[in-house]
């Protein structure tokens, strides 16, 4: 007994929980592949498959997404977008492997907005490339003509760094919550399908709403990878 004893620390915490496995160290790389549409209107609908990469290759979860630069000088000169613009663009998200639908998702930007209002301030602090900003600083971004120019040195400052340069998030359970995804494993594909919302869910304009008008340019799909045997 006594031996047995001995075998338990002097000062256990009650939150004390046994060590285990949770992450692997390997080269990380960020990857950019050129979309097959560079640019896209509302109501478009972005077909997205995940890269199947190369053997012995993994992609980071939470990490795969679309990036582009959100123009707005196809409407009038005073829009600006709102606030958590890049799931206000998402008007229905669908995921599917192979011929099964894992997810099919009408007003898939109410229910995103709606689980980021529970992230903490650091989180939202964190997230510009997601267009969770202020007024000031959306306005500043979309380079509307009655932006700010006084005492905003940090927003502007901000806009030299990210300007109108956003991201969508690709997001479902299958990428995110269980480790490292391994899609060379799969022998069918995983894809996304984005269809984007009408002007009026992400377009702001205090003077004429009759000119909500964005378009995506320079879309890209980025994700992270890691290679290790």
């Amino acid at each position: 007994m006594e031996k047995q004893l001995g075998m338990v620390p002097d000062m256990l915490l009650p939150t004390y929980m046994a060590k285990s496995l949770e992450a692997m160290k390997a080269p990380r790389a960020v990857k950019c592949i050129t979309f097959e549409c560079s640019e896209a209107s509302p109501g478009k609908t972005l077909y997205v498959s995940v890269p199947k990469l190369n053997e012995n290759e993994v992609l980071v979860p939470d990490m795969l997404a679309l990036r582009f630069d959100l123009d707005l000088s196809v409407g009038h000169a005073n829009n600006y977008v709102v606030k958590n613009v890049t799931w206000a663009l998402v008007d229905k998200m669908v995921v599917k492997f192979s011929e099964s639908t894992l997810q099919d998702t009408v007003g898939y930007d109410i229910y995103k907005t709606f689980e980021d209002l529970f992230l903490s301030v650091e989180e939202h602090d964190n997230m510009l490339l997601e267009g969770i900003q202020s007024v000031d600083l959306s306005k500043i971004c979309s380079n509307a003509g009655d932006k700010p120019t006084s005492s905003v040195d940090d927003e502007k400052q901000l806009n030299d760094i990210f300007g109108n340069k956003y991201r969508i998030k690709l997001d479902h359970e299958i990428l995110t919550d269980h480790s490292v995804f391994y899609p060379q494993a799969l022998y069918n594909n995983l894809g996304f399908e984005v269809m984007l919302a009408p002007a009026s869910q992400v377009v702001v304009n205090d003077v004429d709403k009759s000119k909500l008008k964005y378009k995506l340019t320079n879309i890209l799909l980025e994700y992270e990878m890691i290679r290790s045997n």
